[in-house]
């Protein structure tokens, strides 16, 4: 295998399945992940999905879904940082007589940060999926 700089891909190499090289399955994942903003289990499916599908899909779609499952353990470690954060604000607020509740501005703020990033994120994949350009 020859190295080939990003700019000189083809972004429509044969995939082992679907004609369309895949872009069906990140199209599919990216729906899976706005869904999961309301179930969460759909995430799981799509990250499950894009593990399985990466190593034989076009180099267009594999930047797409390796940009999926980096959305994911994003999401997977903000979510751990929220519920850690939330767990001490609350310690802290019953040791000071619910004065130190006031820091759970803290957490909800991270959360904020997490769903404007995340909408974005997806946002920009289904973008640049629809435009035939990859994820870099």
């Amino acid at each position: 295998m020859t190295y080939r700089p990003i700019e000189n891909w083809s972004l429509h190499e044969p995939a082992a399945y679907g004609s369309d090289g895949g872009r069906f399955v990140a199209n599919l994942n990216y729906a899976l992940y706005i869904a999961g903003f309301f179930t969460g289990i759909t995430a799981v499916v799509g990250v499950v999905l894009a593990y399985l599908r990466r190593g034989s899909a076009s180099v267009l779609v594999r930047s797409h879904l390796d940009w999926q499952i980096r959305i994911f353990w994003h999401c997977i470690l903000a979510g751990i940082a929220i519920v850690v954060l939330h767990a001490l604000v609350i310690g802290l607020g019953a040791l000071t007589f619910g004065v130190g509740l006031v820091f759970m501005v803290v957490p909800w703020a991270i959360g904020a940060w997490w769903l404007v990033w995340t909408i974005w994120a997806i946002v920009k994949g289904l973008q640049r999926l629809s435009r035939g350009e990859p994820i870099r």
